[in-house]
C-alpha cells in the first residue's frame, strides 16, 4: 500500500512537471503571450488593449505536430511583434482614455454630454495615460448633482423628469430621487435624464419640454397610453446610452448650485448651498425600463 501512495505521488508530480515543461509564458508592459505544447501546439498572446492572437496547431490523423516551444527571449520578442503597437488603456470612475505609442489619446468622461477629449500627450505611459484621464474627466463620477450647475435649470429638468417617472415608468418617491441625484448619472433613468436636460439646452427646449407639455394636458393616463402619444417610451431591459460628443467641459471642475432652494414642483426643495447630501443607495428602485430620447 505504501510504494502503490509514493508511486501514485511520483505520477502526480511528473505529470505536473510535464504540463510546466510543455507550456512557456512571458509577460511585459505590452500584455501576455502562452504557449503550449501537447498534442498540438497552440498560441495565444493577449495585448494591453485587449486585442491578440490565439491559434492552434493540431497533428493530422495518425501524425504529431512538427514545432518547439519558443525560449522565454523568443517569447517576448514574439510579443513586442504583436502588441508593440497596442493602445494603453486606463479607467477610472469619471471615464476612460485610449492611449496611442505615439501619445496620441482619447478619452470619454462618463455621463457628459459632449464628453469626448482627444490630445497627444509628452510621453506613452499608464501614468500619462491616467495623468490625461483626471485632467479631463476628474476622479469621481458625474451626478446630476455636480452636472447641474444652474439652480434654475436643475429645477426646470427635476420638474421634466419627475413627470417621466411618476407617468411613465415606476414612480418614485421624493426621498427616493434625492438619492439618486448623488449616484452616477449613467445608473440610474432619473439621474440620466436630468444630466442630459441640463446639460443640453436644444434638448431642454425641444424634446423635454415638448413630452412634458404634452402629459401635462392628458387628463389620463390608463395604461400609460399616453407615453407613447407624448414620445416618452418604455423599452424593457434597454440599454440606451446617451453619445457625447467633442467639446464637453471637465466634469471634474463642477459644483453643486449655490442659489436659494428652488422648488421641484410638488413643495420638495431641490438641494441648496450647505445643504448635506443624502447617503448613496446601494439599489435604486427601477422596473428595467429607461428613456428613449429622440
Amino acid at each position: 500500500m505504501k510504494k502503490l501512495l509514493i508511486f501514485i505521488a511520483m505520477l502526480a508530480v511528473a505529470t505536473t512537471l510535464f504540463a510546466e515543461n510543455n507550456t512557456i509564458s512571458c509577460e511585459s508592459d505590452l500584455g501576455k503571450c502562452t504557449y503550449t505544447l501537447t498534442d498540438s501546439f497552440s498560441r495565444e498572446c493577449t495585448c494591453r488593449d485587449n486585442t491578440g492572437v490565439s491559434e492552434a496547431e493540431i497533428p493530422p490523423e495518425g501524425g504529431t505536430v512538427e514545432a518547439t516551444l519558443p525560449t522565454e527571449e523568443e517569447c517576448l520578442a514574439e510579443l513586442a511583434d504583436i502588441c508593440g503597437n497596442a493602445d494603453i488603456l486606463c479607467e477610472n470612475e469619471a471615464g476612460e482614455c485610449s492611449m496611442e505609442p505615439n501619445g496620441e489619446y482619447n478619452c470619454g468622461c462618463y455621463g457628459i454630454v459632449n464628453g469626448y477629449h482627444s490630445g497627444t500627450a509628452d510621453s506613452a505611459s499608464e501614468e500619462s495615460c491616467s495623468a490625461v484621464l483626471v485632467e479631463h474627466c476628474g476622479t469621481a463620477a458625474a451626478t446630476a448633482r455636480t452636472l447641474c450647475t444652474d439652480s434654475e435649470i436643475f429645477n426646470v429638468c427635476l420638474t421634466y423628469a419627475k413627470s417621466f417617472t411618476n407617468t411613465c415608468y415606476e414612480p418614485m418617491t421624493d426621498e427616493e430621487i434625492e438619492a439618486a441625484l448623488d449616484l452616477p448619472a449613467e445608473t440610474n433613468d432619473t439621474t440620466a435624464a436630468l444630466a442630459v436636460c441640463c446639460q443640453d439646452e436644444e434638448m431642454r427646449e425641444g424634446w423635454f419640454k415638448d413630452s412634458f407639455e404634452c402629459l401635462e394636458a392628458v387628463e389620463s393616463c390608463d395604461n400609460k397610453e399616453c407615453c407613447e402619444t407624448c414620445d416618452v417610451f418604455v423599452l424593457e431591459e434597454s440599454t440606451e446610452t446617451y453619445a457625447p460628443e467633442d467639446g464637453a467641459e471637465d466634469a471634474g471642475n463642477t459644483e453643486t448650485p449655490t442659489d436659494d432652494a428652488v422648488d421641484n414642483g410638488d413643495g420638495s426643495a431641490a438641494p441648496t448651498d450647505g445643504a448635506d447630501a443624502p447617503a448613496e443607495k446601494e439599489e435604486s428602485k427601477s422596473d428595467g425600463c429607461s428613456m428613449l430620447f429622440i
